[in-house]
């Protein structure tokens, strides 16, 4: 049976899922983090699952940005890091989305970009993700986005 494990950072009130994650129980002992289930306990390290990537995703919640208006997105500034590839992608509330390269691969420090953002998208209400590829590790400090607000209500 699959399962899901809920983590939360008690200084920020960040949440954190995982999903096949088939642990019953977890800790962590002077800075190393164990997980355990009925055939034993395995300490959590490297940046795989027995040689197989690991997919993860950070997906916002879909938003209007408090304005009723419709909008169109011109750019997102994304800060962060990577340890390569990236992709976003940006969805507004008739299911269009588009694809977007993310490059926050430094080498170890964080790192900012800018995603120019194309005219095909206009609506009231719009969700974004990021995906690593390959497996890669990511961390996102911030996001911006900069909306064009449009005169007009939702049809």
């Amino acid at each position: 049976m699959s399962k899901s494990t809920l983590s939360v950072n008690l200084s920020n009130l960040s949440i954190v899922q995982w999903c096949n994650y088939d642990f019953n129980s977890f800790c962590q002992i002077g800075g190393k983090f164990f997980g355990s289930d009925e055939t034993g306990i395995y300490e959590q390290t490297g940046n795989d699952d027995a040689g197989t990537e690991i997919d993860a995703f950070l997906e916002l919640i879909v938003s209007d940005f408090g304005i009723s208006n419709m909008k169109r997105i011109r750019s997102i500034y994304v800060g962060g890091e990577s340890e390569g590839g990236l992709t976003l992608t940006l969805k507004d509330n008739e299911n269009n989305s588009r694809i977007y390269t993310l490059n926050l691969d430094t080498g170890n420090k964080q790192s900012s970009a800018k995603i120019a953002v194309d005219r095909a998208g206009i609506g009231r209400y719009w969700s974004l993700r990021i995906d690593n590829v390959g497996g890669v590790y990511f961390a996102i400090d911030d996001i911006e986005v900069l909306a064009v607000i449009l005169g007009r209500k939702p049809r």
